[in-house]
């Protein structure tokens, strides 16, 4: 007999921003503004202009390309482009919605998120909130070091050095033996019922 999944059985989650507004100070908006931070800035609008250009091709006459070329932050591409294309008032309205932090204290699986106090444009401070750490469904590895994706370790003959990567696997290999002990616990339990 064929069981389906009606809900997902855990959840991961790595590096991204869980509350787009968090104090000013902190916006991962604002973070990745910073000068030092120009170069990710930079990448990322590039790669945002690239795929409108790609999506008006498909879709000729479908988005006003007429400002993409002025468009020098994220900021401005989501007050721009992602803001009235979704659906949101503007970009301020669409980071407040889009945040993770309005409903993480309402997640009921299992879920790991992996995050680095030196993370350049993703500010750590938002994952000490009590809706995170007070969750006993979130296992929080919030790290000194890691960047934004650089989780790694020194490699050995049965590590690959990929710290993130291996941490993922041992989360899921965790909650597929509590799953698994779960779903043996209710066939049997049905098994009883049923005798």
């Amino acid at each position: 007999m064929e069981q389906w999944i009606e809900r997902p059985a855990i959840g991961l989650e790595q590096r991204r921003p869980i509350d787009l507004l968090a104090t000013a100070a902190q916006m991962c908006t604002q973070a990745l503004e910073r000068s030092e931070n120009w170069l990710y800035e930079w990448n990322f609008v590039r790669d945002l202009k690239r795929r409108m250009r790609r999506k008006e091709q498909c879709r000729p006459g479908r988005f006003d390309l007429t400002r993409l070329d002025a468009i020098k932050t994220v900021r401005q591409f989501d007050e721009a482009y992602t803001a009235p294309y979704f659906g949101f008032r503007d970009a301020e309205d669409y980071y407040h919605r889009a945040s993770a932090m309005r409903v993480i204290d309402r997640i009921a699986i299992p879920t790991l998120i992996i995050t680095a106090e030196d993370d350049p444009f993703v500010p750590s401070q938002p994952f000490l909130d009590p809706k995170v750490t007070g969750n006993r469904h979130i296992e929080l590895a919030l790290c000194e070091h890691g960047g934004h994706c650089g989780f790694v370790g020194d490699a050995s003959d049965d590590d690959d050095g990929y710290w993130a990567e291996g941490r993922i696997v041992d989360f899921v290999s965790r909650q597929s033996s509590v799953i698994s002990l779960q779903s043996s616990v209710s066939s049997q339990q049905s098994l009883v019922i049923s005798h």
